[in-house]
């Protein structure tokens, strides 16, 4: 296991991220189906400094040429540093590596991250839906430069996802808030849910990252993107790009982006 070959990792450092995670999200949010588990598992760890993860790299087996793969119980491990290792902010070079990789909005996610307990090694973070989501947003928009729109499924999952929460209906229905929002989007729920999640993605990362994220999103490849979008295991999930573009700008707009309808 990782935290036993581990000296100065604890286990509230760890935060699952990747398919492992949207799957235990999809799960918690009551959606059994369309979980597509992989193999291999991706960690964040919120480092202090390098020694921890120097040690690491000693012990564990390398796989892969990325320079952040290793074999941790015989699973192919993404280690992703983040934290006080990043520079400039959002940005780290792993000891096996010689150029950056991106972990931008890590600390905010895990900032407002929740506990997840593992049977045998404590209790990890696992982000929030909105924080899960504003990591995909920015893989996209990474990925997205080399042809690469794979990310794009898991925005339109949790999208649906965020249409169907319980939390979300309450706020939309039973507050002033909510209501609020309902109107602006014509009593559109599914964009109006939408708009929510771009709020509260808004409020994860704060105004710094926000404003980078603003900047960059979503680019001169919005139509890429909502053809990406075309999942087939979310029921009800719209076949018409059109229809997607209302989605994401209702998004959009809980981020601040103007976006017509």
């Amino acid at each position: 296991m990782l935290l036993a070959e581990s000296v100065g990792l604890r286990a509230e450092d760890v935060m699952i991220v990747g398919a492992h995670c949207r799957d235990i999200l999809q799960s918690a949010s009551g959606q059994r189906s369309g979980v597509r588990t992989t193999e291999d598992i991706d960690f964040g760890l919120a480092l202090a400094g390098w020694a921890a993860y120097e040690k690491l790299a000693q012990i564990l087996e390398p796989t892969g040429n990325t320079g952040i793969r290793y074999r941790v119980a015989n699973i192919p491990t993404d280690l992703m540093p983040f934290g006080k290792v990043e520079n400039p902010v959002g940005s780290v070079i792993p000891p096996a590596r010689r150029d950056q990789i991106s972990v931008w909005g890590f600390n905010e996610v895990f900032n407002a991250s929740r506990p997840l307990r593992l049977p045998n090694a404590g209790t990890i973070r696992i982000p929030t839906i909105a924080g899960y989501v504003a990591l995909k947003l920015a893989a996209w928009l990474d990925r997205s430069d080399y042809g690469q729109y794979k990310d794009a499924a898991d925005i339109a999952t949790a999208l649906y996802w965020y249409s169907e929460l319980h939390e979300v209906d309450t706020l939309l229905y039973d507050t002033e808030h909510g209501q609020d929002i309902l109107a602006q989007e014509e009593a559109d729920y599914p964009v109006a849910a939408a708009r929510v999640l771009g709020q509260d993605i808004a409020a994860i990362i704060g105004s710094t990252r926000l404003s980078e994220l603003v900047a960059r999103w979503p680019g001169s490849r919005e139509d890429s993107l909502l053809a990406e979008m075309a999942v087939s295991d979310v029921p009800g999930w719209p076949r018409s790009p059109e229809r997607r573009r209302q989605l994401v700008h209702g998004m959009q707009r809980g981020l601040g982006i103007n976006a017509a309808s």
